[in-house]
């Protein structure tokens, strides 16, 4: 009789040398290994000390649900690609292979993103969608040299400041997840060329606009339900420069101005808008929700002055930089809009009050906007005077407008072409 049990365990063994044997042999010859799709469940030690001069591993669509320790002893390598494994954790050792430029860790199990990552300064791509990452860790504010960030298809609810602060970011994807905002240091990012936040719980993004002017894709945020002015004027502008993408400024937005009561366990301010020429419409309010920077929010025929806090925030920011704005405010027409950010040389008693007055990272972050008037460039933190409209254009995007002061709202009103192209809607009192 036969011990059936006993043969297949022979031959598995006998088929798992052979792969050993020959992934030992690929590391000591090659540059490049290609260990895709081998039903791999752990990488053979036995390849450990033969492949220091390999430069890319390929070990996609494997069942790996971790990596060796040793794995850093590869210490040439560029290019690491794990895609469709079931990796649940990442190792400290990871950190020390300090030559990687691109790392796939897409379609994995990883929950939780270690510190280690923070030490790929050499890193340029860093793919980790299709897993269940919650939060980005803060060590990954040091790598300077990522270009491409790929965050789709995760569980996060927020994105970290210090994203806008990384000096090479380019590409920025964060798709399917559960997104309620866009970091406001991005609109400071000097070298951001394409942001992509689909399928999320936006209900606004930032009112300022982005300095580097970036294709900026929203569709599917069914909750998002205007633009400010600027970063409207922006994506009508990317528009006319790309004809193929057509005349639609994102698919599933802007559905639910009208009567809508928003759900949201945020404390950000929530207005709701009448139309001005009959405030008692009720049937045709519509309600929106404000960033959460905003603390303190005025009609544009509300008279009233900032509070101290606002204008110390003001003075400390247009000591320390030189913010502006620059865009046709014919919002039939906007050709172009033009964001610069300038660093003043820093005074000592801007550096105090800086430590001084900043909460939240209020300065390093940015303004919640730039004032609308023309020539005003007035930095706005917490408190805002705003008008409001939907297009007559054929695009009737809900539009906002920030100014810093009773006096610039109105003076924008009666000078600017807004509100002959807007129907125009008031805060409810």
């Amino acid at each position: 009789m036969i011990d059936t049990d006993h043969y297949v365990n022979r031959s598995d063994m006998s088929t798992s040398l052979d792969l050993t044997a020959d992934m030992v042999n690929e590391a000591r010859e090659k540059l490049v290994l290609h260990w895709n799709y081998r039903g791999l469940s752990e990488i053979p030690e036995a390849v450990r000390h033969v492949g220091a001069q390999v430069q890319e591993i390929y070990l996609k669509w494997n069942e790996l649900k971790s990596l060796p320790i040793w794995l850093a002893d590869f210490a040439s390598v560029t290019n690491l690609y794990l895609y469709g494994n079931k990796i649940e954790r990442l190792p400290d050792t990871l950190g020390l292979m300090t030559k990687l430029t691109v790392l796939d860790l897409s379609a994995n199990r990883l929950e939780e993103l270690p510190d280690c990552l923070g030490s790929l300064e050499a890193l340029r791509s860093l793919l980790l969608n299709q897993n269940y990452i919650a939060s980005l860790p803060t060590s990954m504010s040091k790598l300077r040299n990522l270009e491409y960030l790929c965050l789709s298809g995760n569980q996060l609810v927020v994105l970290p400041e210090w994203l806008g602060s990384l000096p090479n970011l380019a590409e920025l994807f964060a798709d399917n997840n559960n997104l309620r905002e866009i970091p406001n240091r991005l609109t400071l990012s000097t070298s951001l060329d394409t942001l992509s936040v689909c399928s999320n719980k936006l209900s606004h993004l930032p009112l300022n606009g982005f300095a580097s002017s970036p294709q900026i894709r929203f569709d599917s945020n069914s909750r998002l339900n205007y633009l400010s002015l600027p970063v409207f004027c922006q994506l009508v502008s990317k528009l006319r420069q790309s004809p193929s993408q057509g005349n639609t400024i994102a698919y599933g937005c802007f559905g639910s101005t009208s009567n809508t009561t928003l759900r949201s366990a945020n404390v950000n301010i929530q207005l709701s808008l009448v139309p001005e020429s009959n405030p008692s419409e009720h049937s045709k309010s519509i309600v929106i929700e404000l960033p959460r920077q905003l603390l303190v929010v005025h009609g544009f025929c509300d008279n009233g002055v900032v509070s101290l806090w606002e204008l110390s925030l003001r003075k400390v920011y247009s000591t320390r930089f030189r913010h502006t704005l620059d865009i046709c405010l014919d919002p039939m027409d906007p050709s172009s809009v033009l964001v610069q950010r300038q660093v003043i040389e820093r005074w000592k008693t801007a550096e105090y009050y800086t430590k001084l007055l900043t909460h939240c990272d209020f300065i390093s972050n940015g303004p919640t906007s730039v004032c609308m008037r023309n020539s005003c460039d007035e930095p706005i933190f917490t408190e805002a005077w705003i008008a409001f409209g939907i297009g007559r254009n054929a695009l009737f995007v809900p539009t906002i407008v920030i100014f810093c002061s009773h006096r610039c709202a109105v003076e924008f009103v009666k000078s600017s072409s807004f509100t002959e192209n807007y129907d125009m809607y008031v805060i409810q009192s």
